[in-house]
């Protein structure tokens, strides 16, 4: 147990870097919650707690249906410190395609799990921030078909006046997923994730990223990509997609910012014109993932129509009433 109590550890997740991932029961409130700890080799540099605050701090600022949420951030003398999150019951959608005999993804399903993922970092970006690791390990996909965006740790503030000012440069990421200003060091940009989000449309429709081998660092400065039928050709994959897509996927991974889609909400909108405010979540169905738009509802309840007819009739029947008593006066 930890958390002084509160929390009974279930099961290790995942550990990677400087921090573990538990599943673990909130003995309070009787639900399953994520706890991601420090690991104690992680305390020896005081600057990797001020990056976990951090990352607190920038989570909590998102509060979005596919991005998973975070509850709290614990502190304690007497133990290690982690963060209360949302646990999603589900897979990540590297170990979806991992499990696949196929080893790839189905444009059918990976269409709605794209229309979320950009409703998720439209709202990221509205709110100042870039995620700077989008990747399909950090994208997962929950037994109810719902798509939650995992993993803003190194997430950049797109006005983080101190970087622009000291030049500081932050090169963190996945290379295979990283743009080639993300591998400069220059400043976030909602740019450096739509390349990403192309990258990981890239690998999850042909089994392989964009660069996987050799120099990567200079293919992704310098190569442009194998368009992605070409790719599925050649590695002899039959996953049909549409050529918009395939076209839409290559803008992303222009070199050129400016050349790429100019945000999240401009792919949706490619993808699907008709895209409004409902969600729009995954159904699986005989090993097939459709779109289920959310049903419009009436502007008024049934409850509410129910109570207005009766003050109406109760009114009807006042107005009634006083008229005869004037009636039977006059």
């Amino acid at each position: 147990m930890v958390g002084g109590g509160r929390y009974t550890l279930i099961k290790l997740l995942g550990e990677g870097g400087k921090c573990a991932v538990w599943s673990a029961t909130d003995e309070r409130l009787g639900e399953t919650v994520a706890l991601k700890f420090l690991l104690p080799t992680a305390l020896d540099d005081p600057r990797i707690f001020g990056e976990l605050r951090k990352e607190a701090r920038r989570s909590r600022q998102l509060a979005h249906q596919n991005i998973v949420q975070l509850y709290d951030l614990y502190e304690s003398p007497d133990e290690l410190p982690f963060m209360i999150m949302e646990y999603v019951a589900g897979n990540s959608l590297h170990t979806v395609r991992m499990l696949d005999p196929s080893q790839f993804l189905t444009w059918d399903f990976l269409r709605p799990v794209t229309l979320q993922l950009c409703h998720a970092l439209d709202h990221a970006h509205g709110e100042g921030l870039v995620h700077r690791d989008i990747k399909p390990a950090n994208i997962m996909v929950d037994q109810r078909g719902r798509v939650k965006l995992a993993d803003f740790g190194i997430s950049g503030a797109m006005n983080d006046v101190y970087a622009h000012l000291l030049q500081v440069r932050d090169t963190r990421g996945t290379v295979t997923f990283m743009s080639p200003q993300q591998m400069d060091g220059t400043p976030p940009c909602p740019a450096d994730d739509i390349y990403a989000l192309g990258a990981t449309l890239y690998e999850l429709l042909t089994s392989r990223a964009p660069f996987y081998t050799g120099d990567i660092v200079h293919q992704v400065r310098n190569v442009i990509p194998q368009p992605v039928p070409a790719c599925q050709s050649e590695m002899g994959i039959q996953n049909p997609i549409p050529p918009t897509v395939a076209d839409l996927i290559m803008a992303c991974l222009q070199k050129d910012p400016s050349a790429r889609p100019r945000s999240a909400w401009e792919i949706a909108k490619q993808i699907d014109p008709n895209i409004g405010d409902p969600i729009v979540t995954v159904r699986y169905e005989q090993d097939v993932a459709t779109v289920t738009a959310a049903i419009p509802q009436p502007k008024f309840s049934r409850e509410f129509k129910i109570v207005i007819a009766a003050l109406g009739i109760l009114l009807f029947m006042v107005m009634a009433i006083l008229y005869f008593t004037w009636k039977s006066g006059t």
